[in-house]
């Protein structure tokens, strides 16, 4: 008798009762990091130094956070995946060589992982190649290849990181809308096939480079327009990233995700405070 008594209690909890999965899971708040260069000494709104970004890295992995990859995050959001607890999603924008240097050492010193977002017409294919002596130097193919173990490439488009004059005059971004093309206006049509065949040229490249095909994006000078991002999910991508410094939880938009900028002068302590206000 007391034997069926539990069995039909162990049924009941099993049937009816509210299980809680890992807290946070349903409700996690997801800082998205955004980064960009490094310098060896210095420290400012889009370049932090070595010293600042290990301080950065330390003070992320003291407090508990743990690092998750763009997959991981797509995989949540769409309901598949249950995250670590305090998870956190580190980016680079551009493809730097500081990257390479700099910042990967460090994150394999907190085995911590990172996505690096490329412009991928300004990947070299190896040392040997002369970078564009107007840009701050970026990585070569065979670096990216490299750092695998902590690092994934995702797209920073394929060369559409720049602004050009827009139809009503103004200087817009070139994923915004139709612009002027060697001094011809571009039509709606033409603005929708520049942007899809870059997108799409930016995954091929990946593919062909690097054996995966990136699923996220983030958009240059975090802008983009609703004909772009119908551009962005016919390419294949499954993720967008824009710049709203707040955090990213289910239900948001997966192709407008918010990122955090990080200032090179934050503290890694001004940089936890900076986290936990934009959960709020």
């Amino acid at each position: 008798m007391k034997k069926g008594i539990i069995i039909l209690v162990i049924t009941y909890f099993v049937l009816f009762s509210n299980f809680s999965p890992t807290k946070g899971y349903n409700d996690e708040k997801i800082p998205v990091l955004m980064y960009h260069h490094l310098e060896e000494k210095l420290d400012n709104n889009l370049v932090i130094s070595r010293e600042n970004f290990d301080n950065q890295m330390k003070s992320l992995k003291e407090e508990g956070y743990n690092t998750i990859t763009a997959q991981q995050l797509y995989n949540y959001l769409i309901g598949g995946m249950q995250l670590p607890q305090k998870p956190v999603l580190i980016t680079f924008d551009d493809g730097y060589l500081s990257n390479y240097e700099i910042a990967y050492p460090i994150l394999k010193k907190y085995k911590m992982h990172a996505e690096i977002f490329v412009i991928t017409s300004r990947i070299l294919e190896n040392t040997v190649d002369k970078p564009n002596s107007k840009e701050i130097p970026k990585m070569n193919w065979n670096q990216l290849r490299e750092m695998k173990d902590y690092i994934t490439i995702q797209s920073h488009t394929w060369d559409s990181h720049y602004k050009f004059k827009s139809s009503n005059g103004s200087t817009n971004t070139a994923l915004y809308g139709p612009g002027y093309i060697n001094n011809k206006l571009e039509n709606q049509t033409e603005y929708i096939e520049r942007v899809t065949n870059d997108f799409i040229q930016s995954r091929k490249i990946i593919k062909e480079k690097l054996g995966y095909e990136p699923i996220a994006i983030t958009y240059p000078y975090g802008v983009i327009s609703n004909e772009a991002i119908n551009s962005v999910k016919a390419a294949g991508f499954k993720l967008g990233f824009v710049i709203n410094n707040k955090s990213v939880i289910k239900g948001d938009n997966r192709f407008v995700l918010s990122r955090i900028t990080v200032n090179g002068n934050d503290s890694g302590v001004e940089l936890i405070n900076k986290i936990k206000n934009s959960n709020l």
